[in-house]
């Protein structure tokens, strides 16, 4: 099925290009499979052989779905900021234990966090093998980042980057903890990560 969506319709248009993270200022083609909540882009220059290959590539499953994503950043801070783009080469890719916090503009609970994971930054920025990240999943996607509540502080060690293990996950983010408790408890999650992972 075809469907054609004037951008000039705001109210029909703004939900089409905000699932894709588009803005409407050029025509664009799309694809989605309902039976799978797959999104394709033509990335290409809209012509009739780029179509006829999209459409070729999308009947037969070899066309890449599409990830949204935010722009390549250019500088790098204590807590470094993560797209979808630089997902692989910062945390799967990285020599480093990462840990990742995954926030949305709009989360009420994720200011605190935020806040303590810039003190911790600061506070342990002198070792080498532990890297802070932080990534806006509300415009960023991964196949491999599956984020399903705000904030969500995910740990990727350096020796299995295949299972991150989600500190937050027993960890009531609606009162304010004090830094030093932030500290210990993060502290004790990442020794008893990389405990089981030297036992097994």
């Amino acid at each position: 099925m075809f469907i054609y969506v004037d951008t000039a319709e705001e109210n029909l248009a703004k939900p089409f290009l905000t699932l894709y993270g588009l803005e409407g200022d050029k025509p664009t083609v799309t694809a989605f499979d309902t039976s799978k909540g797959t999104k394709y882009l033509l990335e290409a220059d809209i012509n009739e052989k780029n179509l006829k290959e999209f459409s070729l590539s999308l009947l037969d499953g070899t066309l890449p779905p599409y990830f949204r994503s935010e722009p390549v950043p250019q500088e790098k801070g204590l807590v470094e900021k993560v797209v979808g783009r630089t997902f692989d080469s910062s945390v799967l890719q990285s020599p480093h234990n990462v840990l990742l916090e995954a926030h949305a503009p709009w989360c009420v609970d994720c200011e605190a966090i935020s806040k303590n994971i810039e003190k911790l930054a600061k506070h342990f920025s002198g070792l080498d093998n532990l890297k802070f990240a932080r990534i806006d999943a509300s415009v960023n996607e991964h196949p491999k980042l599956q984020v399903n509540n705000y904030p969500t502080l995910l740990l990727y060690p350096a020796e299995d980057k295949t299972n991150p293990v989600s500190l937050l996950k027993q960890m009531q983010t609606r009162h304010k903890l004090p830094f030093a408790t932030f500290v210990i408890y993060l502290l004790l999650s990442f020794w008893k990560c990389r405990s089981n992972f030297q036992r097994n």
